[in-house]
């Protein structure tokens, strides 16, 4: 999972993974949906929580709320998601849509309420070698103004290994290695197509992330900092992940997950 790897390269730790499953006696075969995430950080010792509770229509996410009021309400046409609203204390802040070829994103437009009259456009180029390009532009009463910025996507066994952000030269790439287990989001309809859009999860990996490596760079290409994360994950007897945990006792990042 991303915000896990993003936070804890910020603290430059670099930790051992290893993996245990919890005693949980759910069939190997089970099709599993998760029902509440709890995410607990650690800093200086001091702790603090957010809970993200998912409800559903079937194997359709309708409904991801947080426990701080705010909620992300699904839209799908078909099997795909077309369009999500987000809302802070039930007042609409923003809403995306998302564009298809078929089953292939192709964009995102974002929307927030505060001023329609600009809009944040994501366009979904995929290139012969199997890499996505996302590249980034604004509309502006209704004018498109591409920029500069764009971000490389590579997979391989249904993850994603790589992104490397580009903003005229390449300033940042972030490698990836995965267990073999089940991500918790395999089986919502539709998400894995959303590729990495959003902050806090990866919803498009198969599998779950046991390594990120971060390296950044300057504008003529040197490498001005490495930073290289590894967390510790738990599974039940299904194989799905259960807890996702990085740091020690003064600083860390837990992720709890209830199926």
């Amino acid at each position: 999972m991303k915000k896990i790897l993003c936070l804890f390269s910020a603290l430059s730790m670099v930790l051992i993974s290893s993996c245990s499953s919890d005693d949980s006696s759910e069939s190997t075969n089970a099709v599993l949906l998760p029902k509440k995430i709890t995410e607990t950080e650690v800093i200086n010792g001091q702790s603090g929580s957010y809970t993200y509770t998912l409800t559903y229509d079937g194997n359709k996410l309708k409904d991801l709320a947080g426990s701080d009021a705010s909620r992300s309400v699904y839209t799908y046409t078909g099997d795909l998601i077309t369009k999500v609203e987000k809302y802070a204390s039930s007042v609409l802040q923003s809403t995306d849509v998302y564009a298809y070829e078929g089953t292939k994103l192709v964009s995102k437009i974002s929307t927030w309420e505060a001023n329609k009259s600009i809009q944040e456009k994501l366009t979904f180029v995929y290139n012969a070698n199997g890499t996505v390009n996302v590249n980034q532009s604004q509309i502006i009463n209704k004018q498109e103004i591409k920029y500069d910025t764009t971000t490389l996507y590579t997979f391989a066994n249904g993850n994603m290994v790589s992104t490397e952000l580009f903003d005229g030269a390449l300033a940042e790439k972030i490698t990836s290695t995965f267990d073999n287990m089940k991500s918790p989001f395999i089986n919502i309809t539709g998400i894995k197509a959303l590729l990495d859009l959003d902050s806090d999860f990866d919803f498009y990996s198969a599998n779950n992330t046991v390594k990120n490596v971060t390296v950044t760079y300057d504008s003529k290409g040197a490498v001005t900092k490495t930073a290289t994360v590894e967390t510790t994950n738990k599974y039940n007897s299904s194989n799905y992940v259960t807890e996702f945990f990085s740091g020690d006792s003064k600083n860390s990042f837990k992720i709890e997950v209830a199926y």
